[in-house]
């Protein structure tokens, strides 16, 4: 390609210009984005799990809330002085913006009566002048209460929460802005009005919070690593400050414009899309990296500047189509997850493939042929050559040993179980991890279930038959294992019950439906300001909410007691009573394992297209058949080490292995390339797998290193699901690396060989 017509070397200036005009309209994207406070971001809005959330949400109320913990220290709340101090807080937190409800020991409902009389009052009426004696009493009722122990007040009564709910509209990001700041201030001047006294803040509004709060921190520490770690990695490849700054320009210009193109059409910022300008200038430096390394090696050979440019233009155009072609059908599998971020980071880093591809050759081309370029003596060649020699001498051990660790891994795959932990996908630089850790270690748990049961008719809830049953399955709750806490209405019904009785013998819940209507009447008759049952009974009463309270339970835990409590209520029971939980931490229970589920399908979709791709690229069937093999591979070998070494995974690794394929295949399609190009020119296999070596090998470990590099620095998120998307992503990247030195050209001499032995059986 001369530079007389190639149009990007006769006028560079003019296409810069262009390029950077490009760049302008699509980047001003950017500044309308928005950030994602949703919890429920990561769930398909048209999915039935979200679905069957939401209707439990209109029937009983919203669950957004901020669990405030009160420690004094190791001192017990119950003493007067932290009792004061606790009815400050809870007087100050009913001023909270949009807050409706405010629970917490001092104002619980409490049930008393006499002969004469039937009162539903606050537990603490007076927080500011209780006695010691007064104080004593308090305790004991309290730690006697299944509805405060553990919840409102800690085993050893030296923790108390304050729970309080707030009513927010579907989109809430300026609401849950004002509630966080001041919910932190009051938090701030209360500990210095109560000094020795301190409050840690969790609860789901907090949790909305921290997915903006991480996804912003991911902006400020991921993308200054990944762009010092981008700009080591091109240094040691290309070793020249000013095309190393043309390739980080073309990368920093690339992950922009997309960035900015999702703000235009009207993606937001999660802890999700926040990767993409890592994963868009991962995914496009190798390509960059070889059209530099081509040019300077050009230039090292005599070749005048704009002829090398225009060489490594040519030479690389064609591969460097075919990688980036498999790499967006691995990113657009990601379509078919089930999380909404998953598939909008696969749109974005697509359209940054896309955007990348254009500059490669436009924009990087012109601004070489704008610099002083000087010529590189490549010394790496001379090691690929022996590599190449090594596996060639030794295929067969090689294919032997390759086969022993591949099935060794697949060995390992066993070990894996899918399991994370929603309560802990933020790590300890954010204050709501450390806060809900102590919560869950002090006061009470943090996941928690819901189950609607219903009763088949108007007013059923209040059938002495419904409320025994519920009564029971309340009571099979509380004896599972994690279980710290159930609310359900039967416990209203007895506590009515026992003090309609007091002093009396009387059966553990009435026996006939009118008394029961009877004793909710009047309990919500007698309840305190900001109390009803509204949100434990629907407007019909015809079903309620059984709330299950649960501390340090892992994914798959909430599953099996979710799969076991449906069970029980199917085994005892009728149909209309029977329920499946809900609530947030089921659906994030569940989402692991559903879009593993969806993405199964993606994957294969992947490795078929990739396997048409490469066999129409290269016009052999064998060729694409191999692809899908050798390409499956990878991915068995890092999950296997995966297994090995960590056990757990979550939802990162539903779209690891469709992503990855596309990824891993660079490397395959340049081995592929050259091999037939060599077997074309005349050269038997070992000819040709060595000059392979010679002439790719370095463009494999730069594809390899750029793209494990570029992952690895995810693994400095805050956020559990991209770091082990990085820390996996990389994993199965270096096995590729592995598979395609040291167990493709194996495969290739043996079916070679093979080829060889059916044509001298065939003449013969």
């Amino acid at each position: 390609m001369q530079k007389s017509r190639n149009p990007v070397l006769r006028f560079p200036r003019l296409i810069i210009v262009l390029c950077l005009a490009i760049f302008a309209v699509s980047a001003a994207g950017v500044f309308r984005y928005t950030l994602s406070y949703d919890t429920r971001v990561f769930f398909d809005p048209e999915g039935a799990d979200l679905a069957k959330l939401r209707a439990f949400d209109a029937k009983y109320g919203q669950n957004n809330d901020v669990l405030m913990v009160l420690w004094a220290d190791g001192r017990k709340i119950t003493e007067p002085e932290v009792l004061a101090a606790l009815g400050d807080l809870v007087s100050r937190a009913w001023r909270l913006p949009h807050s409706t409800r405010v629970d917490a020991l001092t104002n619980f409902p409490h049930v008393s009566a006499d002969d004469d009389s039937f009162t539903v009052a606050d537990l603490v009426p007076d927080p500011a002048n209780v006695t010691a004696e007064e104080a004593r009493v308090i305790e004991r009722t309290a730690l006697g209460d299944s509805l405060i122990r553990n919840r409102l007040l800690s085993a050893d009564a030296r923790a108390a929460g304050i729970l309080v709910n707030f009513n927010l509209p579907a989109e809430a990001s300026v609401e849950v802005q004002e509630i966080v700041a001041a919910s932190r201030a009051l938090v701030a001047e209360f500990e210095a009005r109560h000094p020795g006294i301190e409050v840690k803040l969790t609860g789901n509004v907090m949790l909305m919070a921290t997915f903006s709060e991480a996804a912003l921190n991911d902006i400020k520490v991921l993308i200054p690593i990944s762009l010092i770690i981008t700009s080591l990695v091109m240094f040691v490849f290309v070793r020249a400050v000013l095309p190393s700054i043309a390739i980080l320009s073309l990368l920093g210009l690339s992950s922009a414009a997309a960035m900015g193109l999702a703000g235009w059409y009207g993606y937001e910022i999660n802890t999700a899309t926040v990767a993409c300008p890592i994963i868009i200038m991962t995914v496009n430096m190798a390509a960059a990296v070889r059209i530099v390394t081509t040019a300077m090696g050009a230039l090292g050979r005599g070749v005048g500047r704009h002829e090398a440019i225009a060489e490594a233009v040519s030479m690389n155009l064609w591969p460097v189509t075919l990688t980036n072609a498999t790499t967006m059908i691995g990113f657009l599998a990601m379509n078919l997850a089930d999380a909404p971020p998953l598939r909008q980071q696969g749109n974005v880093v697509v359209v940054g493939i896309c955007l990348a591809y254009v500059f490669t050759f436009t924009w990087l081309p012109a601004l070489l042929s704008l610099m002083p370029l000087r010529p590189a003596v490549q010394r790496s060649e001379r090691v690929m050559v022996l590599l190449g020699h090594f596996v060639n001498r030794y295929y067969r051990q090689l294919f032997f040993l390759c086969s022993v660790i591949v099935v060794s891994c697949a060995m390992w795959l066993g070990n894996i179980r899918l399991d994370d932990d929603f309560a802990r996908y933020f790590d300890w630089r954010f204050d709501y991890r450390q806060d809900s850790d102590f919560a869950e270690e002090h006061l009470t748990g943090l996941n928690i279930i819901e189950f609607d049961v219903g009763s088949g008719e108007d007013g059923g809830v209040f059938e002495p038959g419904y409320q025994e049953r519920l009564a029971a399955f309340e009571a099979w709750l509380r004896e599972q294992e994690g279980v710290v806490s159930v609310i359900a209405i039967p416990e209203v019904t007895r506590r009515v019950h026992d003090a309609m009785n007091a002093g009396r013998a009387a059966e553990a819940l009435p026996g006939d439906r009118e008394t029961v209507a009877q004793y909710f009447l009047l309990y919500e008759l007698s309840l305190p300001y900001g109390v009803s049952l509204n949100d434990q009974i629907n407007v019909s009463r015809s079903s309620s909410r059984v709330t299950v309270i649960l501390r340090k339970m892992s994914s798959s835990q909430i599953r099996d007691l979710d799969e076991r409590a449906t069970a029980w209520l199917a085994d005892n029971v009728p149909p209309a009573m029977q329920a499946q939980a809900t609530g947030i931490n089921v659906l994030f229970a569940n989402l692991s394992g559903v879009n593993i589920r969806s993405m199964m399908l993606a994957t294969l979709v992947s490795v078929l297209l990739i396997a048409v791709v490469v066999g129409i690229a290269l016009r052999s069937a064998v060729f694409g058949a191999l692809s899908i093999l050798l390409n499956m591979l990878p991915s068995l070998v890092g999950f296997g080490l995966w297994g090995l070494l960590y056990q757990d995974i979550g939802l990162a690794a539903s779209v690891v292995t469709a992503m990855t394929i596309g990824l891993v295949v660079d490397d395959t399609i340049y081995f592929l390339l050259m091999y037939q190009q060599a077997r074309k020119g005349g050269l038997d296999p070992e000819g040709a797998i060595n000059h392979v070596f010679e002439v790719v090998g370095v463009a494999m470990l730069v594809i390899t290193v750029s793209l494990t590099v570029g992952f690895g620095t995810l693994a400095f998120s805050g956020f559990e699901v991209n770091r082990s998307l990085g820390a996996m992503t990389a994993l199965v990247i270096l096995s590729n690396l592995f598979i395609d030195w040291l167990m493709l050209p194996p495969v290739m001499r043996i079916m070679e060989n093979a080829r060889v032995r059916r044509s001298g059986t065939t003449v013969a």
